[in-house]
């Protein structure tokens, strides 16, 4: 989202820098930084081979937070390290019941543990819809803080407006985050329960999406309350 914004506000880039603007910077920066500062240099005592390899790493998962390619690494994910296995009890490897057990070969390609770590980083960027519904909930309201105030910078600036939907003014923050958790949260965290079993944080995010479904309800009384249409 705040990677439109900074494009339309920064000088023409060239079109191999024009995606994942904001990864593509924190990944510069951070290295920039280890070199800048040798205290900071976590990577000094490896020989050039191992600081390669892990830089490529640490990039890649970098890049793979930026979410439009999310759908590209969740079916990734779901074909190749998923898929092959088989859920406990179950043959037909359904996402909806079980935990899935991988083929063991399939963990040992470079490529496959590339997903996995992507995967997992994913799933940490966009976590608060799995935690406990006090941090769920204060986590939503900064986020949507920080989108609202990129709204009013854009309407500021008499820039296009990137998320409509976060006008402070208009917007419902339960229903912005049922959304959320319907498009991109909820079958991304199947997979990964299925991979690696995670049953609290299942439980957090359906609950959580109760507590969203809730207060969207009582949005809507409220309205037929004063008299406005659902």
């Amino acid at each position: 989202m705040l990677n439109l914004l900074h494009l339309t506000i920064s000088f023409k880039l060239s079109s191999e820098n024009s995606s994942a603007v904001l990864e593509s910077h924190h990944s510069a920066l951070a290295f920039q930084l280890t070199t800048r500062e040798d205290s900071c240099n976590i990577f000094k005592e490896l020989d050039r081979e191992d600081y390669r390899a892990i830089r490529h790493s640490v990039i890649d998962m970098v890049l793979a937070t930026e979410m439009t390619r999310h759908f590209e690494h969740l079916s990734k994910f779901v074909n190749c390290i998923n898929k092959p296995g088989t859920r406990d009890g179950d043959d037909n490897s359904s996402m909806q019941s079980g935990q899935s057990t991988p083929d063991a070969a399939s963990l040992t390609t470079p490529e496959n543990r590339a997903l996995i770590r992507r995967m997992l980083i994913k799933c940490s960027d966009v976590a608060n819809p799995t935690q406990a519904v006090d941090l769920c909930v204060a986590w939503a309201n900064r986020i949507s803080q920080e989108y609202f105030n990129q709204t009013d910078e854009e309407k500021r600036r008499g820039l296009p407006v990137v998320m409509p939907v976060f006008d402070r003014s208009s917007c419902s923050i339960p229903k912005s985050q049922i959304s959320f958790i319907d498009y991109f949260i909820m079958d991304m965290f199947d997979a990964w329960d299925a991979f690696s079993d995670t049953p609290e944080l299942m439980e957090h995010l359906h609950t959580n999406y109760k507590y969203w479904k809730e207060q969207e309800d009582k949005e809507r009384k409220k309205k037929l309350v004063e008299g406005d249409k659902p």
